[in-house]
């Protein structure tokens, strides 16, 4: 019996504590995916969760239960532990979704962290998304935890004899799964500038890139409509930038492509303009290429501000330095045990294992 409930089960008020608390769960709910839909149904009016005793609430210090809704990562695992020391005793916690449970999706992403290894958690809820049917069942588990200081399942199997409805063999062959074939094929090549046809009249706005940045690009490729690619070599990088800073007035996005059977990244810088009329609907793109093994290029976040977030997040990523950026070199977005550039594709993730014919350990 945990503490929580022991101490519900202790002393001569034990049952006015438990069924105080029973009918009064009022419930933090940490949205972090897809699940929040789900409790948001649960307590609208179709199923009015309120009426088993059970409201939303959002302040920590003020509820008794957390309902984790999705997947918690490094960063979010401190989230969830500080709420949970905030909510006052007795306190419980659900945890709903396949996220919840071991990653679902992201099963082997170097950010997950499963909620049962940074709280104590009471029941789970299985599903993609669970049902709002099976949230309100898990209230009501919780609730009869509560009051019986046991914590049962609310799934129950009946067992079958299939010998009486299946002709079994009398020797049983075991079968195994077949062997996948194995094979290595050379990686191809990546490019970012894939020409295309397109219907789009963009002379005007090519002749002024052209005029921009002409003796700079190596090459200057339409790849959609209002799309287009410009190959700087690194050496004229930011000459490029503070050619086109007049024109193009904001960063939109920093990419890195990992592309190591080159030994190389390609770093892409994604502008656009929000004042000239006639660039609102273009995004030129300036692409480059680093070493992998000294990745560094000059930071254009002086030029664009828009650009120091991302830069700190592709370094964090990547471990691509920005020289320039007075962040490098420390955390910023990702938790700080999170392994170094984890989305560099030399980083190995953790992997799924199956055994056939004995117990899986």
């Amino acid at each position: 019996m945990d503490e929580n409930i022991r101490f519900l089960h202790d002393g001569p008020l034990s049952p006015i504590k438990r069924w105080g608390a029973k009918w009064s769960l009022w419930p933090v709910h940490l949205v972090t995916a897809c699940c929040g839909v789900e409790l948001a149904h649960a307590y609208a009016c179709g199923y009015d969760g309120e009426r088993l005793g059970s409201l939303n609430y959002g302040i920590a210090r003020q509820t008794n239960l957390i309902i984790v809704e999705g997947a918690i990562t490094r960063k979010m695992a401190r989230v969830l532990k500080i709420t949970w020391e905030q909510m006052p005793d007795p306190k419980f916690v659900i945890v709903m979704g396949a996220c919840g449970l071991n990653g679902g999706l992201f099963w082997n992403g170097y950010n997950m962290v499963r909620p049962s290894d940074v709280v104590p958690v009471d029941y789970f809820i299985p599903g993609c998304p669970p049902t709002p049917e099976a949230l309100l069942r898990a209230i009501r588990a919780l609730q009869d935890k509560i009051m019986s200081g046991r914590a049962d399942s609310t799934a129950r199997f009946e067992k079958v004899d299939l010998r009486d409805l299946v002709q079994m063999p009398e020797t049983p062959k075991l079968k195994r799964a077949p062997t996948p074939p194995l094979k290595i094929t050379k990686a191809p090549p990546i490019k970012v500038d894939i020409p295309r046809e397109v219907d789009w009249d963009g002379d005007e706005i090519l002749s002024l890139i052209n005029d921009k940045i002409g003796n700079y690009a190596t090459g200057i490729t339409v790849t959609g409509r209002g799309r287009i690619h410009a190959r700087i070599p690194l050496e004229r990088w930011r000459e490029t930038a503070s050619a086109l800073s007049a024109n193009f007035d904001h960063v939109r996005s920093v990419n890195v492509i990992d592309v190591p059977h080159e030994e190389k990244f390609i770093v892409e810088y994604t502008l656009s303009s929000y004042t000239d009329r006639t660039l609102t609907g273009v995004l030129l793109t300036i692409f480059t290429e680093v070493p992998r093994e000294d990745p560094v290029i000059e930071s254009l976040a002086d030029i664009w501000p828009s650009a120091d977030y991302m830069e700190r997040e592709m370094y964090e990523f990547f471990g691509v330095w920005f020289d320039g950026n007075d962040w490098m070199g420390r955390k910023f977005l990702l938790a700080p045990d999170t392994p170094d550039y984890p989305l560099r594709k030399d980083f190995e993730v953790n992997k799924e294992s199956y055994v056939i014919g004995r117990e899986r350990r």
